[in-house]
């Protein structure tokens, strides 16, 4: 008994020791992160887990928090390397992420895993589009997609959809980008936003600005976008109204966003209208042509517009 006594005396001391010296690294860790040093307290991170995996193992409480931070740190830093357009850095920390959670050492539970990986795909996904490699992109955020479909802990789902839309519209596949779409929305409205660690992917909806309260407006916006591209423009007016309405209740009227959309909203209104009186020319000038009339191959200012090759024309595009 003495001995046993003796022993666990021995292993609670080590495993104080260890605590401590896990926690001095992580702490320097912070603290070159603070420094602006990113890679250096990723660094620091990855010693601290890895201190704690031969110690304790994978199962061990604290080591499933450092490797769900460590992960979460690969995807936040690689999405700033990816602002700078510094590609190879953001890829090579986001492929550290997968092989986080793909090698043979098992770290948490499996939807756990999934969830994370999800997260991971969609980032690559997003550097991919940056890149213009969209079928590359079009892979990795349906990968994403289906992870996320077998996690219950998954919390992205809309934001993989927004992201399929973008994606899907950039190839030119805008019925199928308009269905992605109204699966985001459907998600939203049930409550479903994106998660905070796939930074990547709002930064890529927003242009830099980050308010996770305006993803359903650019749900709303892109809805827009892709009816505008498949002719159905009273959809299309509709919501992107939709998209301002939502906008000025969650951002309020003043924010650059809300302001952005309420601009493509009145340039898709006067859009509208301009093509309807077209339309009503094209039917005069028709029936005073007669059976024997002839048209001209020449394109017109507003069929130039539409196809966003004339002076001041606009092609729509999701965000």
């Amino acid at each position: 008994r003495r001995d046993t006594g003796q022993r666990w005396g021995v292993w609670r001391r080590v495993k104080r020791e260890i605590d401590a010296a896990a926690g001095r690294i992580a702490k320097m860790g912070d603290e070159e992160h603070m420094d602006g040093g990113i890679l250096d307290s990723i660094v620091f991170m990855e010693q601290s887990l890895a201190q704690r995996v031969q110690a304790f193992g994978t199962d061990d409480q604290e080591t499933v928090r450092q490797w769900k931070k460590l992960n979460t740190e690969y995807n936040i830093s690689a999405m700033k390397f990816l602002q700078g357009d510094e590609y190879d850095t953001a890829l090579d920390l986001l492929g550290r992420a997968k092989q986080l959670t793909t090698s043979g050492v098992k770290f948490g539970e499996v939807d756990d895993r999934r969830k994370l990986l999800a997260i991971t795909y969609n980032n690559m996904s997003c550097v991919f589009k940056r890149r213009g490699l969209l079928k590359t992109a079009l892979g990795y955020a349906e990968k994403a997609l289906k992870l996320e479909t077998q996690s219950t802990k998954a919390d992205n789902p809309a934001c993989t959809h927004l992201n399929l839309c973008a994606i899907l519209s950039r190839l030119s596949r805008h019925r199928h980008a308009l269905e992605h779409c109204q699966c985001a929305l459907q998600l939203l409205k049930a409550g479903n936003f994106c998660g905070a660690n796939t930074p990547g992917l709002m930064n890529d909806f927003h242009d830099g600005v980050e308010p996770e309260s305006s993803i359903l407006a650019v749900c709303y916006h892109n809805m827009a976008v892709e009816h505008e591209h498949l002719g159905e423009d009273d959809k299309a007016l509709q919501a992107y109204y939709k998209s301002v309405e939502v906008a000025g209740l969650e951002l309020g009227p003043d924010h650059p966003i809300t302001q952005a959309f309420a601009e493509r909203a009145d340039g898709a209104q006067a859009n509208l209208e301009k093509k309807k009186r077209e339309k009503e020319r094209g039917g005069k000038h028709g029936k005073k042509q007669g059976a024997g009339g002839a048209k001209t191959g020449k394109m017109s200012e507003y069929d130039m517009k539409l196809l966003g090759v004339g002076k001041g024309g606009r092609t729509p595009r999701n965000l």
